[in-house]
């Protein structure tokens, strides 16, 4: 009798699901912190690795194939977050579902999501200007990275609004698919798939974001930052990250009866 642990799938995931998201809302607030600063870490090394392979393209649109290679790639750093165990915002939307049934406090998972979207935030920004201090934006890359922004940036709030949420239903599906598997080989290919979709459709991802604004404006730093339309772009994906995670969350939770796990409020603040 074969005795090897199989990872979890369908159902077993889904009933499992809100006490694993509950439990990652009550870590103490500084070790989430420093967990979140990694995640926005590991994610801009993913938005340098993918501007690599964007590199040379020139100045239209990207061949489907390094578009596919590109998200590929940057799928590298949400392998990174979750093997370590890091703390990311847009997978954190999906704690909606133990919120709803019960299982963790709205105002914990509010207070739960600012501090790791901040902390998303600062690491982020550091990987950006290291890589740029580093000389790595120069030539190619920098254009890769300049013509990434400037794309983001033409959108309108509905675009990137509907693009956000799109983009978190893939990377949720990541998360969840991977959330409990139980052999590393096992999280990496359940986190590639989905992250190479949205990387390669060109979705908007907020803590994605958060690297690849900096990087293209440090690539262009004579011409300036455009602030006010990088920060209307921050704001609403990640709105839509929000209802993206939120909805795929309930959706396959509610698909596997996990929405019944109801129980008296527990008091996480």
């Amino acid at each position: 009798m074969d005795a090897t642990p199989r990872d979890p799938v369908g159902e077993a995931i889904a009933q499992a699901a809100p006490e694993t998201l509950a439990s990652k809302a009550t870590q103490p607030w500084p070790r989430m912190a420093v967990l979140a600063v990694l995640a926005g870490a590991f994610i801009a090394f993913g938005s340098v690795i993918a501007a690599v392979a964007q590199a040379g393209t020139g100045d239209g649109p990207s061949p489907g194939g390094v578009q596919l290679m590109a998200g590929l790639a940057f799928s590298v750093g949400l392998v990174l977050v979750t093997i370590t165990g890091a703390e990311l915002f847009t997978g954190n939307t999906m704690m909606i579902l133990p919120a709803t049934v019960r299982t963790l406090s709205v105002v914990r998972m509010v207070q739960a999501w600012v501090i790791v979207w901040l902390g998303n935030l600062v690491g982020s920004l550091a990987i950006a200007l290291l890589f740029a201090a580093s000389g790595g934006l120069d030539g190619t890359v920098g254009e890769a990275a300049a013509k990434a922004v400037e794309a983001k940036l033409a959108k309108s709030p509905l675009a990137i609004f509907c693009s956000a949420i799109l983009a978190n239903i893939l990377v949720c599906l990541a998360v969840w698919m991977s959330m409990n598997a139980t052999s590393i080989p096992a999280r990496i290919l359940a986190i590639a798939g989905p992250v190479m979709v949205f990387v390669a459709a060109g979705l908007e991802h907020s803590v994605a974001n958060m690297s690849i604004l900096p990087l293209g404006w440090l690539a262009e730093s004579s011409q300036g930052a455009a602030w006010s339309a990088g920060l209307l772009n921050l704001t609403v994906s990640t709105l839509g990250n929000i209802v993206g995670g939120a909805v795929l969350a309930l959706c396959v939770a509610y698909g596997h009866a996990a929405l019944r796990q109801e129980a008296p409020a527990r008091d996480r603040s």
